[in-house]
């Protein structure tokens, strides 16, 4: 195993350890407080990261040690659970940032959809047992599954502004400002990494000079991810103080000007 094989399983593991934890954390809040917005997130990190996309690694990979027909067992469930997940991160989405909008819910259902056509697409293809993907289903379930984080990083960025010009105003507050920054990071990170599965089913055994990034890009943006993760929902002592300065001096420059 190269070096960059090594960060690249690492930064892996530890997104993986990081969506697991966060997830778990969010489902124990929603449990303890009765709130639906959490859950969703929660089963969506749970259901989408840590089962659905292992699952459907083992059912992909070439080199996996199962037999052919778990193989295909493993890839219809996993891809069964990434859809559910993508579908609980969207209503998250709807719920959180746009409650009153009709064409928010239609943007969910549409969605949700385009993903059940996609998945009935690969099994009616044989997908689920030879594991090859048709390309045109394959690219709709990828811009099904990448349209949630890209919603999720503009509504984020929205907010972050909103937050912004309510700080001067003492009607936010610092941290929890902050973590609708580090929401679009993580947001836009694992985009980055959902990318980087298109290059590998695209072009198949052929190798490109580009292709040497996607080992790179992966690792960066899931290392990225985990740090805005555990930033957002666990942050330590000195980053709160050190947001709390930041934002704050921010905000009183805001009013002197």
């Amino acid at each position: 195993m190269t070096g960059m094989e090594m960060i690249h399983s690492f930064s892996g593991l530890l997104y993986m350890g990081t969506i697991t934890t966060v997830g778990l954390r969010l489902v124990v809040l929603a449990r303890r407080h009765r709130e639906l917005p959490e859950l969703l997130l929660g089963i969506s990190l749970l259901l989408g990261g840590t089962l659905g996309s292992v699952l459907e690694v083992a059912g992909m990979s070439p080199d996996s040690p199962f037999e052919p027909q778990l193989r295909g067992l493993f890839l219809a469930t996993g891809k069964a659970l990434v859809m559910a997940g993508v579908v609980c991160q969207m209503l998250f989405i709807r719920m959180v940032f746009r409650p009153r909008d009709a064409w928010a819910l239609a943007f969910v259902a549409a969605t949700t959809v385009v993903q059940l056509a996609t998945y009935a697409g690969f099994a009616a293809a044989g997908s689920f047992s030879s594991g090859l993907m048709p390309m045109p289903i394959f690219l709709a379930e990828l811009a099904s599954r990448m349209a949630g984080s890209v919603w999720l990083v503009a509504e984020s960025v929205r907010y972050y502004g909103i937050m912004q010009r309510r700080l001067p105003l003492g009607l936010a507050d610092p941290v929890v400002t902050d973590r609708f920054r580090l929401w679009a990071f993580a947001g836009a990170a694992g985009l980055a990494m959902l990318a980087t599965s298109a290059p590998p089913v695209v072009m198949g055994e052929q190798q490109t000079p580009w292709m040497s990034w996607v080992l790179p890009l992966f690792a960066v943006s899931g290392i990225a991810a985990s740090a805005s993760y555990l930033l957002a929902f666990f942050p330590p002592g000195w980053y709160r103080l050190s947001v709390t300065r930041r934002l704050g001096s921010a905000g009183q420059a805001h009013v002197a000007a």
